[in-house]
């Protein structure tokens, strides 16, 4: 199965001078030392790197370096792409496979895949939406730099023929890309939140913690708690260090701890998407929880493991002395296959929950709202400027779907409320 790696990435001018070869580093920012940390690179099934995608992304240097793009959305990238390395494969396609007949090209097929993904309700309308504007973007760099030129095997095994029907047929398919590549249906007709996520009600929240309890490591049970009580994302969680528990700030009334997180809290720095730094707030015995935790003898054997500097200060650490995530990742495979099992469990139970990790922090975001609504004369402005500081948005407008999907909601369960009372005195009149 094609999979995604992670480098450390140096990027240098590399030039031959008196019959040596001289390495030159590129220093955009200082801050970082020239490095990039956990850049993503591409491998097939059978260990060969992806060369020209992981060239393409490592175009992405300077941005990255000077802050005008997060390594978070380069890992996204590599994912949309092993999405499609892990398709072409099963089909036992090339790539760069574009004949004259238009529904046979890779990209076609591709976008067919997608569809049927999202019609079967295994993938959402932004999951697909997004892996297909990213394999799009990556073809029209392969034009636009020139980059087939860089891995000159491409053509192995392709008739003569499919060689030269190749280029052509790539322009014309990204010539009509916009409009006939274009996922189609539209977003689901459910009203979602942020990322397309569908928020849990309060039965299915507890059944989750439940099965985590009993079922889960310790670990991503706590770690699930924290998503459904303080709305962190995963790549914070997994970033949050001792001394963000040891300097965290008491409320006066005794109820919560606001907790300092982001890239620039010096004593502590805690990854967050789009570097926003800020507060978050934890309830009291969340943070009694993490306290018991970090003391306990199960962590402190977990963190004698660990081999990379800074590791050991992570309040989560993996059984094998490392971190939960990577940095610039939102995403977990030791978390992920915790998730399927939840789900296993929980359709042997009766219950089908299509649920992953992220969505803690989507229904800890309605969970807000809803009993912030319930306040008499609460005005709806400050409940949107608290959310939007306690879930670390860059723009309100992230905010605003949290309020829409709630105000939806009720608006729909009092239509049904009226209009089913309405049905039931038809029924008894006839």
């Amino acid at each position: 199965m094609a999979t995604v790696s992670f480098i450390n990435y140096r990027p240098a001018e590399v030039s031959v001078q008196s019959g040596e070869v001289v390495e030159v580093a590129y220093k955009v920012s200082k801050s970082r030392g020239g490095v990039i940390y956990g850049l993503p690179q591409l491998y097939w099934s059978n260990g060969s790197p992806w060369e020209v995608a992981n060239f393409w992304l490592a175009t992405f240097y300077t941005q990255v370096m000077l802050g005008g793009t997060a390594l978070e959305t380069i890992v996204s990238l590599a994912y949309c792409l092993r999405h499609y390395m892990a398709f072409l494969e099963r089909m036992r396609l090339s790539w760069m496979f574009f004949p004259l007949i238009q529904a046979r090209r890779c990209l076609f097929l591709y976008h067919d895949e997608l569809q049927a993904l999202k019609k079967q309700g295994a993938i959402s309308y932004s999951s697909a939406r997004g892996r297909s504007k990213a394999v799009i973007r990556f073809y029209k760099a392969v034009t636009d730099y020139k980059l087939l030129s860089i891995s000159p095997d491409i053509f192995d095994d392709v008739t003569l023929r499919s060689q030269i029907e190749a280029l052509p047929g790539l322009e014309r398919t990204l010539a009509v890309s916009k409009e006939q590549l274009k996922i189609r249906g539209g977003k689901d007709s459910m009203l979602k939140v942020e990322d397309g996520l569908t928020p849990l009600n309060y039965q299915d929240q507890a059944l989750v913690l439940d099965i985590a309890y009993e079922y889960c490591s310790p670990e991503v049970y706590l770690m699930l708690v924290l998503g459904f009580y303080t709305g962190m994302r995963l790549g914070t969680i997994c970033d949050l260090k001792l001394l963000t528990l040891k300097y965290a700030r008491l409320s006066d009334d005794g109820s919560y701890y606001s907790l300092s997180v982001g890239p620039t809290v010096k004593y502590a720095p805690v990854s967050t998407k789009f570097g926003v730094s800020g507060e978050v707030s934890m309830p009291a015995y969340v943070y009694h929880m993490l306290i018991s935790y970090v003391g306990s003898q199960r962590r402190l054997l977990r963190a004698s493991k660990a081999e990379v500097s800074g590791v050991e200060q992570l309040i989560f650490i993996s059984k094998s002395g490392r971190s939960y995530c990577r940095p610039g990742r939102d995403r977990s495979s030791s978390v992920n296959v915790e998730m399927s099992k939840l789900r296993q469990i929980a359709l042997q139970r009766g219950v089908s929950l299509k649920f992953n990790f992220h969505e803690s922090r989507a229904t800890f975001g309605t969970n807000f709202v809803m009993e912030n609504l319930k306040i008499p004369g609460a005005r709806l402005d400050s409940i949107v400027g608290v959310l939007r500081d306690l879930m670390l948005h860059k723009s309100e407008k992230t905010t605003m779907t949290y309020i829409k999907y709630v105000q939806d909601h009720k608006d729909r369960a009092k239509w049904q409320s009226i209009y089913f009372r309405k049905c039931e005195e038809l029924r008894r009149k006839w």
